[in-house]
């Protein structure tokens, strides 16, 4: 009994030994397997790493050389910064000496500037009279009753219409143009406006003769030089110069025992006389500023001249080419200038502006509400500085049946009345 209990251990035992074995041989296949494993990922790792290396390596080169060349570009940049820096310096240099050769030059040319306007403005002060009458007089002619002068005129356009003053061929039966070369054409009476001074008359052929410029009376100042040409007691080809007195004058005309007032004049002091009437007033570049009609008595004082301007004859010139008529334009109010006392009275800031007296019942001022001791002080928004202007305007500018605002100062209050331009009655 006992062997075979000790036979069982003995077995067991055996077993035992053996499955520790077979564990033991087991494991240790297993440990190489590992330890193969564990060289191989060394080995691949060693490569790995050798290839980082590698890589590393050139990378490493290849930034040193990029340094290399960066620094290299640096030093080169620098130079060039520098040799820059110079050529700024240099050339802020040269801009300074070029600034102050352009300030020197500004300064000479405002002081060329300055001697050229004082050379233009006294070109333009003084009349270069022969070339004038040079350049204009063979368009100047003469009016003739065939007896005598009546009076001057001038080529208007290549139709052969004559511009004159109306009382120069009012009444007369028969009328010629002279001519400067002393050819004589029968003329015609177109149209005429007393009001202003004004006919047009038709050559019976024309004359071949350039015409004469027309200038823009509106730019016409205070001093300008002119030059008038007629026929002053009957002395044809008469040649006077003077300046400007004043523009938009409305005077009171006696001719022939006859007295109208005329507006839209210019006064100047070149002398014309008897026979000048009708002729042409001419600014410094030989265009017409006026058309003469009066002058002021010796008896009375010397140097006071009077042509319509050319805005107003050319716009009745023009009326009476095209409708045989000029329609003088009308409000229908009767005005004065203020006076001093009255500006004082009606506590006014100046005297500029004129007093309507009267309104003409029906008239287009009475229609639109304009009231007795109302001043007008703008008409369309243009200042209207005493009676001479506002009927200068009117003249010029407005016609029968077009619309006008005047504004009037009535009481403390300003008004805008807004009317229709009337037809002057005959």
């Amino acid at each position: 009994m006992m062997n075979k209990v000790i036979l069982g251990l003995l077995i067991g035992l055996l077993v035992l030994v053996g499955g520790l074995g077979y564990y033991a041989w087991t494991a240790q296949q297993q440990l190489d397997l590992m330890r193969e494993e564990l060289s191989a990922f060394q080995d691949e790792q060693a490569a790995r790493t050798e290839a980082i290396s590698s890589e590393l390596t050139s990378l490493n080169n290849e930034l040193q050389s990029g340094l290399d060349s960066l620094g290299a570009d640096i030093d080169e940049n620098a130079s060039q910064i520098t040799d820059l820096q110079d050529n700024i310096d240099s050339s802020q240099d040269r801009l300074q000496s070029l600034e102050k050769e352009v300030s020197d030059n500004l300064d000479r040319i405002d002081t060329l500037d300055e001697k050229l306007s004082e050379t233009v403005f006294f070109a333009d002060s003084v009349i270069n009279a022969p070339d004038l009458y040079r350049r204009v007089s063979e368009a100047v002619v003469r009016i003739s009753n065939g007896q005598g002068t009546a009076g001057s005129g001038f080529i208007y356009d290549s139709e052969g219409h004559v511009l004159t003053a109306y009382h120069v061929i009012d009444g007369l039966d028969e009328i010629y143009a002279v001519m400067p070369g002393g050819k004589i054409y029968p003329a015609d009476v177109v149209g005429s406006c007393a009001l202003s001074d004004v006919a047009v008359l038709q050559l019976d052929d024309e004359p071949g003769v350039e015409p004469l410029g027309i200038a823009d009376s509106n730019q016409v100042e205070v001093g300008d030089p002119v030059a008038a040409i007629g026929s002053p007691f009957d002395l044809p080809e008469s040649l006077s110069t003077g300046i400007v007195s004043q523009v938009n004058r409305y005077a009171e005309i006696t001719q022939d025992g006859q007295t109208r007032w005329v507006a839209n004049l210019i006064q100047f002091d070149a002398a014309v006389n008897f026979g000048n009437s009708g002729g042409p007033l001419f600014g410094s570049d030989g265009n017409v500023i006026g058309l003469t009609i009066a002058r002021v008595e010796p008896a009375e004082g010397d140097g006071i001249y009077y042509a319509v301007s050319s805005n107003k004859f050319k716009r009745v010139a023009d009326a009476i080419i095209d409708q045989g008529r000029f329609d003088y334009p009308w409000l229908g109010v009767s005005i004065s200038d203020l006076t001093p006392q009255q500006v004082q009275e009606l506590a006014l800031e100046s005297i500029h502006g004129v007093l309507v007296n009267q309104v003409i019942a029906g008239s287009p001022a009475g229609e639109a509400g304009v009231q007795a001791d109302d001043i007008i002080i703008a008409i369309d928004g243009a200042e209207v500085e005493n009676l001479a202007v506002l009927t200068s305007y009117l003249g010029e500018n407005l016609s029968p049946g077009e619309a006008t605002t005047l504004t009037v100062i009535r009481g403390s209050e300003a008004l805008d009345i807004p009317l229709e331009v009337g037809l002057r009655p005959q």
